[in-house]
């Protein structure tokens, strides 16, 4: 017996049949115009690679793509409390970068690597008459553990310890923070809710901490942080969630920082009209929390060692590139800079790869 076509699946064939015709009338424009404008068709034909740019456009330039994107992610928010991989979605509209919850099976062997990098930065430096501080900055997920919803590795919060023991060992100079972090952070808020980053208040948290510990650092040139006005931040972690933002107001309402800015007071001002500008003799390299100029990180440094700096940072390349830009550039050889401030975001230490930060990794697969 041969199959009867029914009314309902004579209805499907020709509904199919109508959308195949369809896409087939919305993709030949598409396809007429990348030909048009490919200029190497023929090469990227014979190596197999043309279809799949072809696919790779026409996905990103698919009408209904970024529709479908958002109704996804909303759907596994709400039943899941979920995003893309990256992000850890918390309590309270708090988000964490799933970096601080990954810590690799081969810890250890993973924190002797960057130890090996550390300690190779220290030899470099002192075969410069450079002294070498690390200013470790601890994680937010350590900081602020009572605003995760997933549970929490146990080694998390013995990262920042594991380290300070391998420095110590080394007899590598080391600035902890992290005590003073965990004593101020149920009274104010040092990291921001939706942001891998760390407040104003955070920073100059870590700034007065550093200059406590290192007060033989501290210069005669005085230095004062003013406020400047506030700033609406949406958070980095925000692009890992393509949720439609009435689904998630806690998420996507903005942080609001305190902007600052530090200058000279103007009794420095008037020593140095008179007694001429000192060279700088201290440097701080830095990641994202050095560079971005919301935190004002360097200014506070600036202002809790009364002296200035010479600052070599770079954003969302982490603390290795930064260091590696220092030493290749003339700064190294600079007989007026004595001491390097490291600044050295630990959640680095659960990463395989030294030199990229893995959310910043997830985020350029993510786009």
């Amino acid at each position: 017996m041969f199959p009867v076509m029914t009314t309902a699946s004579r209805k499907n064939g020709i509904l199919f049949i109508l959308l195949l015709a369809a896409m087939l009338i919305y993709s030949l424009p598409r396809l007429v115009s990348f030909a048009s404008h490919e200029q190497q068709a023929l090469a990227l034909y014979q190596s197999g690679e043309l279809s799949r740019k072809f696919e790779q456009r026409y996905d990103s330039q698919f009408f209904i793509r970024d529709a479908a994107i958002e109704a996804w992610a909303t759907l596994q928010y709400l039943l899941f409390k979920e995003g893309a991989p990256g992000v850890v979605v918390g309590r309270d509209g708090w988000l964490f970068t799933n970096e601080e919850y990954l810590v690799p099976a081969n810890y250890a062997t993973v924190l002797q690597g960057h130890m090996a990098h550390v300690t190779r930065v220290q030899a470099q430096l002192q075969a410069q008459g450079k002294q070498l501080i690390l200013l470790p900055v601890p994680m937010k997920l350590d900081i602020y553990a009572e605003h995760s919803e997933r549970q929490i590795p146990e080694r998390v919060s013995q990262v920042y310890d594991d380290f300070l023991q391998q420095l110590q060992s080394e007899g590598i100079a080391v600035a902890p923070i992290r005590s003073a972090f965990l004593a101020q952070a149920p009274s104010e808020k040092l990291y921001l809710s939706h942001d891998t980053h760390w407040t104003p208040a955070g920073a100059q948290l870590a700034a007065t901490t550093f200059a406590a510990a290192f007060p033989e650092l501290k210069g005669t040139t005085a230095y004062q942080s003013h406020p400047r006005g506030e700033k609406e931040l949406a958070g980095d972690l925000t692009h890992f969630l393509k949720v439609h933002p009435q689904a998630a107001p806690e998420i996507f309402t903005p942080d609001v920082i305190p902007l600052f800015e530090t200058l000279k007071t103007s009794n420095s001002l008037d020593d140095g009209a008179l007694f001429g500008e000192a060279a700088e003799s201290i440097a701080l390299v830095g990641s994202s929390y050095t560079k971005i100029d919301d935190w004002n990180f360097a200014g506070f440094m600036k202002e809790a060692l009364q002296q200035d700096l010479v600052v070599k940072a770079v954003e969302a390349k982490g603390p290795f590139q930064a260091m590696e830009d220092f030493l290749a550039s003339p700064l190294l050889t600079n007989a007026d800079i004595q001491t390097v401030v490291w600044e050295f975001p630990v959640r680095v230490l659960l990463t395989q790869d030294s030199t990229v930060p893995g959310w910043q990794k997830q985020l350029d697969d993510l786009f």
